[in-house]
């Protein structure tokens, strides 16, 4: 606004002092100082048009890599709860087989017939069960400092069984079965399966 005030007052002096050649030099600086001004703003409102459109551009071009970057993100933590929970309840199962197999040795230890106590049925079973529990309600597991057990700690996602089938006089089939549910709920199970025989 100054400058265009300034170019008004020099007009009227030149116009004032009646040099001709004066006043033509005034009067086109001041036509082109009017001239410029729009072009100036125009060029002003192309360059933030221009850096809005280059924002939007940006902005689809990063949702468009991050979408795929975040769904693999999740699909692989999801894996490795999947992994997670195969390879505990794994252990499990395989726990189950071992404390049958532990009844078994100790009933030798007391000379007792290998299959004392060890009943055909499906039962459960604790980490330090010496004898088989009643299924019950087949409650969950619970895990307390990593150790998962019936009687105290939180709810796991884990519930076992243990089937006893006697196939002979001689011999013990054992099936310990682990089931949970992951996420989506999904069913899931792992089985061991073991044959506890009197070979003594």
């Amino acid at each position: 606004m100054s400058n265009n005030f300034e170019l008004q007052n020099s007009l009227k002096t030149y116009l004032l002092e009646g040099d001709s050649s004066a006043t033509a030099r005034g009067l086109q600086d001041f036509l082109s100082f009017k001239k410029s001004v729009p072009e100036k703003r125009c060029a002003e409102y192309d360059e933030q048009g221009f850096t809005l459109v280059e924002a939007m551009v940006t902005l689809v071009i990063l949702t468009t890599a991050l979408i795929p970057a975040l769904f693999l993100s999740t699909q692989a933590t999801n894996v490795s709860f999947s992994i997670k929970n195969n390879l505990a309840a794994a252990n499990l199962a395989q726990e189950g087989i071992e404390i049958v197999r532990a009844i078994r040795d100790n009933n030798w230890f007391q000379s007792l017939d290998f299959d004392n106590n060890i009943t055909a049925g499906t039962w459960r079973v604790d980490w330090n069960s010496d004898t088989l529990i009643a299924l019950g309600s087949n409650p969950a597991l619970k895990i307390n400092n990593g150790l998962y057990n019936y009687s105290a700690g939180t709810d796991s996602l884990f519930k076992r069984t243990i089937t006893v089938t006697k196939v002979n006089a001689a011999e013990l089939q054992i099936v310990s079965n682990v089931t949970w549910t992951e996420r989506g709920n999904r069913a899931k199970s792992i089985t061991a399966e073991s044959h506890l025989f009197n070979w003594r």
